[in-house]
């Protein structure tokens, strides 16, 4: 029997890499989670169509996952620590001023650079999880997406509160903030991180098309997912705004979606090396599309219950995917962790552009139901996956 020695009372000292890379990951989509915020309140102000509103998110996801991998690639060379300490005290500065503009094209600027900010760390991030033992690294995988995918779900409120508190000191607040926690992550962070074990032979050749058709059809998942992991986040606010709810209704509701995407991660991870990562991918991806549908049908309590729902489901397949696709290039951990986040970060964007573009014309809500049966789809793919 396994000893879960990653919550042993020696887990500091023994896991401090995985600390790092959680603290980091909520800090740094603290926020992100920010941005569905900053657009709801700009969109008035600056006139924005939906089209805009998604070509801002898009430009942020895009620039992100484009440097993902160049910034993998700089991680395992030069080293994790600086790059995810600067990504840190970035993203958080940008952030600050984003909140002031007042001219379209600055925010795509800033967003721009907000991007870069996100696409340095995730890579580190994540490599520094991986160096968990490989017998809890489902596990300690499913705890790196925690701390992210609760500072995602946190950066609305939190977001709202320092709005409210600093005025216009904002972006100085915001620069502090993000100064400290990136000074707190770089002492954490050890000095040394263990190599992972060279591969003594190759795979063979006949194994390889196998692979490549393994990598792909994960992929289709991993993009019809983040497709509407994205478009949620950034649109469910804009749905609830059209259907009567208040700003701050809105935003809980996306609360509500957000804090359980981070709950169903740990448990979508965890229970993945217990029963199988195939079969997790499969249930929760099934049952997102139903809960999707039936938050679109109503606008009334109901919607606090089925938004919980909705983010489990989504929440349990972003370990999974994550190790699944890392275990089929287990050398450059860095440049791999890199190009499946840029992957994922780029199929969002494209569905958030598309679904505005969309939206415009026909509407958001049948827009966004329609996102339901891409759901189906995933769940459908992931079947011709193998067992694990």
């Amino acid at each position: 029997m396994i000893t879960p020695k990653i919550f042993s009372p020696n887990f500091f000292s023994d896991h401090r890499s995985v600390i790092a890379a959680t603290l980091a990951h909520f800090s740094v989509d603290v926020y992100s989670g920010m941005l569905p915020l900053i657009l709801l309140i700009l969109t008035d102000p600056l006139r924005m169509t939906y089209a805009q509103v998604g070509l801002v998110s898009m430009s942020f996801t895009l620039t992100s996952s484009l440097s993902q991998p160049l910034f993998g690639w700089l991680g395992d060379r030069y080293g994790h620590r600086w790059l995810t300490v600067a990504a840190v005290a970035m993203i958080a500065t940008t952030v600050g001023v984003m909140r002031f503009v007042n001219e379209y094209v600055w925010l795509i600027v800033l967003a721009l650079i907000a991007g870069l900010g996100s696409g340095a760390f995730h890579p580190q991030g994540a490599t520094l999880a991986a160096h968990a033992p490989r017998e809890l690294r489902g596990r300690a995988a499913s705890i790196f997406m925690l701390g992210g995918n609760s500072g995602y779900a946190l950066g609305p409120i939190f977001g709202a509160r320092v709005f409210a508190l600093a005025g216009a000191f904002l972006p100085g607040v915001f620069a502090l903030i993000g100064i400290a926690q990136a000074a707190l992550v770089g002492w954490i962070i050890p000095p040394q991180t263990r190599e992972e074990p060279k591969l003594k032979t190759l795979v063979a050749k006949s194994v390889q098309p196998f692979v490549a058709s393994i990598a792909v059809t994960l992929g289709l998942v991993i993009f019809l997912r983040a497709w509407i992991h994205s478009s949620v986040t950034t649109y469910i606010p804009q749905v609830y705004k059209s259907l009567g709810f208040s700003t701050d209704a809105a935003g809980q509701i996306l609360f509500n979606i957000l804090l359980p995407v981070a709950i169903g991660g740990l448990i979508g991870g965890t229970l993945s090396d217990k029963v199988g990562r195939r079969r997790i991918l499969i249930l929760s991806t099934a049952l997102a599309g139903p809960a999707l549908w039936g938050l679109l049908q109503t606008a009334n309590e109901t919607s606090f219950l089925l938004a919980p729902l909705l983010g489990l489901t989504l929440g349990a397949s972003i370990p999974v995917t994550l190790v699944m696709a890392q275990s089929l290039i287990p050398r450059g951990m860095g440049m791999m962790s890199g190009v499946v986040f840029g992957f994922t970060f780029i199929a969002g964007g494209i569905g958030v552009a598309i679904n505005g573009l969309i939206a415009d014309q026909f509407g958001i809500v049948p827009t966004m139901t329609l996102n339901a049966a891409l759901l189906i789809i995933a769940a459908a793919l992931a079947l011709f996956l193998p067992r694990d």
